[in-house]
């Protein structure tokens, strides 16, 4: 029956957004205003910084705070091999080389032991990418900018409400880029915000953001047309306001999963921090090498059973062919650990909506596979 498919994801959006959106249009006032601002405050109040810069998108973020930091032509930025390649085009929208340091195994996020053995003097920022809602580990990353002085930007676009020693994520860098997109923990159908605890940062991102300009008829730098809209805004603030009881679902679902799945002989699960809070973009699972086993019959058995599921990054980005394409070749790069896991992780079903029932038949699914 058509009814009994599992999404992978589902947008929880309900009457309050239907309404909050129908003031804006009524009102006539669409860009950069006062639900924008109200957004903007909120927001950084939740993460636990000083301000919060409201975009078009998370590429958008990534980008501003970039160029805002002065990262240019002739720089590096050294990036993670598995992520969405936004975190990758932002770095040669400001004309800066990606550099790419390794996984760790245990969370699949950037490593610090390979990322401070990429620093040069080239080096003008890090960008650790905390992956399907798993914090990466920003005490070491603090320390190494602290040594080399070299800016982290966080990329939070699949961590809102992720902690590590209760902090939240986007509040450890110099800026934190969080995504609104449509499948993300919340949304605003597109979207993105920008976090820091630096006022100068905040200043020319917000500048930056609007073509920029520091008043209507100047234009003091080169800047973007990446506003946020107020409608973006009204529907933000109450996803905003239901993200704590979303992502309480979302980890409840997700570690129900885990606890029923953990002993698969032909998967594993990557760890969560002890000290952190993960929130589960994804629900991650590692296909092991098995001879009899592999990613692709696991697709064709969960599409089967009715079940949706993520497949995403099948490369190391460094393989990309945009890359070369541009010249940037990597084709000597081999870093073991995402060599051994591309394309052999898969996203379950772990969204607010999904009930018991759902989670038995993916449970049930994946025992007799």
């Amino acid at each position: 029956m058509a009814d009994d498919f599992i999404k992978v994801a589902s947008p929880q959006v309900g009457e309050e957004e239907v309404a909050a959106v129908r003031e804006v249009l009524l009102s006539g006032n669409f860009i950069s205003g006062v639900k924008v601002k109200e957004f903007e405050t909120r927001f950084a109040e939740y993460i636990g910084v000083e301000h919060a810069i409201a975009v078009d998108n998370g590429t958008a973020a990534l980008h501003i705070a970039l160029q805002a930091l002065g990262v240019g032509r002739g720089d590096e930025v050294i990036v993670p091999p598995l992520t969405f390649f936004a975190t990758i085009t932002a770095v040669i929208y400001v004309g800066a080389k990606p550099v790419f340091a390794d996984i760790d195994l245990d969370d699949l996020c950037l490593s610090p032991k390979s990322t401070e053995s990429k620093i040069s003097s080239r080096t003008k920022a890090i960008i650790p990418v905390h992956l399907f809602g798993a914090p990466a580990k920003m005490d070491e990353f603090m320390e190494i900018a602290t040594s080399y002085g070299v800016p982290v930007i966080e990329d939070c676009a699949q961590a809102h409400g992720s902690e590590l020693q209760s902090r939240k994520v986007g509040s450890f860098g110099v800026a934190g880029a969080f995504s609104f997109f449509a499948t993300k923990h919340i949304t605003t159908g597109e979207g993105g915000m920008i976090t820091t605890h630096n006022s100068e940062l905040a200043r020319l991102c917000k500048i930056i953001r609007n073509h920029g300009m520091t008043d209507r008829d100047t234009h003091e730098y080169l800047g973007f047309n990446n506003r946020m809209t107020e409608i973006e805004a009204a529907m933000g603030m109450i996803q905003l306001a239901k993200l704590d009881a979303l992502n309480q679902q979302r980890i409840k679902n997700s570690e129900y999963l885990i606890d029923s799945i953990q002993k698969l002989s032909w998967a594993y699960i990557p760890v969560p921090p002890v000290d952190g809070k993960h929130t589960y973009f994804w629900c991650p699972l590692v296909v092991r090498d098995s001879h009899h086993k592999d990613i692709d019959d696991l697709k064709s058995h969960l599409s089967e059973h009715r079940i949706s599921f993520r497949h995403r990054y099948p490369l190391p980005l460094y393989r990309q062919p945009v890359l070369k394409r541009m010249n940037l070749n990597y084709e000597q790069l081999h870093l073991p650990h995402i060599e051994s896991v591309a394309g052999k992780v898969i996203g379950l079903p772990n969204h607010p909506g999904l009930t018991k029932k759902d989670l038995d038949r993916i449970i049930k699914a994946l025992k007799i596979f």
